[in-house]
């Protein structure tokens, strides 16, 4: 695992090839598939999710909207309601559905089919798909199941929150 510094000044090094480095650099790594971690230089804290969103956020700056407002506004009433563990479970369950179907390794087309609200819709299209095909993505119907019902859990409890406060 590569350890990244960051430093007071913001800048970022990196101990293993002895350079500052760049957020693009980051990024790079992050395409490279290299697993790295990034940590205050002074007191050790690990910084990687905050710097990554920071990444995410420059981007969203420079004019590439990724993250809908709505979605935004979402996360941020889960820090508000303490219920952040609910929606790391929820992304946690949407990213490892996704992974499990190649959804963002085959390119932008199988993206734009998921839609991580509509999983029947998404899973009915995979079943319209041959089984052969079905085999060459190691798509289970145990994997896509323990999916579906984990964020359906997440989703009813969600409901049940907002009734409450309502």
């Amino acid at each position: 695992m590569i350890l990244i510094k960051k430093y007071s000044n913001r800048r970022l090094y990196n101990t293993e090839t002895s350079s500052y480095i760049t957020q693009e650099d980051v990024v790079t790594l992050i395409k490279n598939k290299k697993d790295f971690k990034i940590q205050d230089a002074d007191n050790k804290q690990d910084l990687t999710s905050s710097v990554l969103t920071q990444i995410l956020l420059d981007r969203e700056n420079s004019g590439t909207n990724l993250i809908p407002q709505k979605f935004l506004k979402e996360i941020i009433l889960h820090y508000e309601n303490d219920r952040v563990s609910e929606m790391y479970s929820f992304l946690n369950n949407v990213l490892n559905f996704a992974n499990a179907n190649s959804l963002f390794s085959k390119g932008f087309d199988n993206l734009m089919k998921f839609n991580p609200f509509d999983f029947q819709k998404y899973i009915n299209s995979l079943n319209d798909q041959s089984s052969e095909e079905l085999k060459s993505k190691n798509i289970t119907n145990d994997l896509v199941d323990k999916n579906l019902k984990a964020v359906g859990k997440n989703l009813k409890a969600n409901i049940k929150t907002r009734e409450k406060t309502n």
